[in-house]
């Protein structure tokens, strides 16, 4: 792609995720920015000269399709999720709590588990994920956000002590309000 330095930021089409990749870029790495919306990530990427690829981290096809566009990468920024609903438990909308997980979580387990070869590769790897004050804190009628962004934490953390001797740093960022 370039002699830079690749960064992939995932929930790149707006807020936390835009913002990073637009510091990525001025920080001097080409940057992949990977979200549903394509056409907002392919606008910032002319900004900065990085490359917008469709991601829906919840479809392990689409994972997979991107990392296949991705050969290399020495920074992994996980910021693709979200929250659904602020109901209380005895009313939690099942279908928003599994969207959750599975954008949280389990989006955050296929995009590493994707790029890890690469990142390690790298000899320089640095994996980013960021969770969420709600990682650490709950909520009154926040049961399945705080579950998510905590197992969330739970891998990103796991993962650090399975990297141990590898050439790949862990970040996590807990934004809060």
């Amino acid at each position: 792609m370039t002699d830079r330095p690749t960064a992939v930021v995932t929930g790149a089409s707006s807020g936390i995720g835009a913002a990073t990749a637009r510091a990525l870029g001025k920080a001097g790495f080409h940057v992949v920015l990977g979200a549903r919306r394509v056409d907002r990530c392919a606008e910032i990427a002319s900004e900065i000269e990085g490359t917008a690829i469709r991601l829906d981290v919840t479809d392990g096809e689409s994972v997979a399709a991107f990392a296949a566009a991705v050969p290399d990468c020495r920074l992994l920024v996980n910021n693709a999720g979200g929250a659904k609903g602020l109901e209380p438990v005895a009313e939690a909308d099942e279908d928003a709590w599994r969207w959750m997980f599975e954008a949280n979580v389990m989006g955050t387990l296929r995009v590493t588990k994707a790029l890890l070869p690469a990142l390690v590769a790298s000899g320089d790897g640095h994996i980013i994920t960021v969770t969420s004050i709600a990682a650490v804190e709950i909520y009154d009628n926040g049961a399945g956000y705080t579950g998510a962004k905590h197992a969330q934490s739970v891998l990103h953390r796991t993962l650090r002590g399975e990297l141990l001797g590898q050439p790949v740093r862990l970040t996590e960022v807990l934004p809060g309000m």
